[in-house]
């Protein structure tokens, strides 16, 4: 179909590009589409916490998200998380998330003792069972309304 038939120019092109900051931890300090202002301040405040932040004295959370492994993948992935602490549980869900921020997969959501640690499989299908196309996706791990993500790449 002839774009310019719909009113539409030859020359115009739609996509969505989203730009992440990863932190010196590993994890995601921010998405979102462009803008400088906001992603220069990010960096910024990346590198302030690696130059200022004394390995030892960092904060301790009662959970910690893995990475991946492999990572690339194809066809399957393996999401190890520990949720520390003795006793009592927490509520856990992990899920796999497109660039956009849209949950694709939800691979656990219930409540799991405390002082272990799991793992969680993601075989590159969402939710309906479809396989989702090669690229960058998070997976975000919530304890109790406390999350932390990390980059998963699938491979076809």
């Amino acid at each position: 179909m002839n774009a310019q038939a719909n009113g539409i120019p030859e020359a115009y092109s739609c996509g969505y590009i989203y730009y992440f900051v990863i932190g010196g931890d590993g994890y995601v300090r921010w998405r979102g589409t462009w803008n400088q202002a906001t992603i220069a301040q990010e960096i910024q405040q990346a590198i302030d916490d690696l130059t200022t932040t004394d390995v030892d004295n960092l904060p301790q959370k009662d959970f910690a998200l893995g990475a991946a492994y492999p990572n690339p993948f194809n066809p399957t992935t393996t999401i190890p998380y520990e949720l520390r602490g003795s006793g009592g549980s927490a509520a856990v869900r992990l899920e796999i998330l497109d660039l956009r921020g849209r949950v694709i997969r939800t691979l656990v959501n219930e409540v799991q003792a405390r002082g272990h640690g799991y793992t969680s499989m993601w075989n590159g299908r969402d939710d309906t069972g479809n396989g989702v196309a090669s690229g960058l996706y998070m997976s975000r791990l919530l304890v109790d309304g406390v999350e932390q993500a990390r980059m998963v790449t699938l491979v076809k």
